[in-house]
């Protein structure tokens, strides 16, 4: 289970403005179950249960380690903090709390692919593989266009993705538009140009699979 308050301001929030729960010692029992590890993203505090934190090689590590473990880390005196230069936003990690608390027995959420992107990002940065794995699953299938699989392809690192969408960009008979070319950016341009200049019309999704996979090698 999930907790989130996000404070009226963008300033730091403080442990009156926290939910009366969390307040309590041992810090944070929901369900009066386990504690809570506090995080912080920019100015919302969010509470995840410490069973849930756990699965987590880059946070287990931090909080089990001798030399980089602190008993107050996790608590609202000191929560674990993304700041704005991680790059990591509140709605991130709302998309990451949706399917952290998502049950076996449970429908999948509602997310569209850009959410999906997001929780996968968390979970493959924060090292929840279990978590990363369930993502993914839901995000291929939500990701359909080759343009959108190449521009995700990049920004979470699925290299697997790129060479199969460059080939089905290759194989369709519409000419390219000026907005794609933007999309996929000058080099990718070029090689998608040379392999439709061979002749598409006699070639197979596979033959430019072939092709793409030696020219990136070079």
């Amino acid at each position: 289970m999930s907790v989130t308050l996000q404070p009226k301001s963008p300033e730091l929030i403080s442990s009156k403005d926290i939910p009366e729960f969390l307040n309590e010692k041992p810090l944070g029992v929901v369900n009066m179950i386990e504690p809570v590890i506090v995080f912080k993203i920019q100015d919302t505090i969010f509470g995840l249960q410490r069973s849930q934190v756990m699965q987590s090689g880059f946070f287990r590590g931090m909080l089990e380690s001798p030399h980089l473990g602190d008993s107050k880390e996790g608590t609202l005196e000191k929560p674990i903090t993304f700041d704005e230069r991680t790059g990591i936003q509140p709605e991130d990690m709302k998309q990451f709390c949706t399917v952290l608390d998502i049950r076996a027995f449970q429908d999948p959420p509602k997310l569209k692919a850009a959410q999906w992107a997001s929780a996968y990002r968390l979970a493959k940065m924060w090292e929840f593989e279990q978590v990363r794995d369930y993502i993914f699953k839901f995000l291929d299938k939500s990701v359909k266009d080759p343009f959108e699989r190449l521009e995700f392809a990049d920004m979470l690192g699925v290299e697997a993705w790129i060479i199969p969408a460059l080939a089905e960009i290759c194989s369709r008979p519409q000419s390219l538009t000026l907005q794609e070319g933007t999309r996929l950016g000058y080099a990718r341009l070029i090689q998608i140009c040379q392999q439709r200049d061979q002749g598409r019309q006699q070639y197979q999704i596979s033959d430019y699979q072939t092709w793409l996979t030696s020219a990136l090698a070079n």
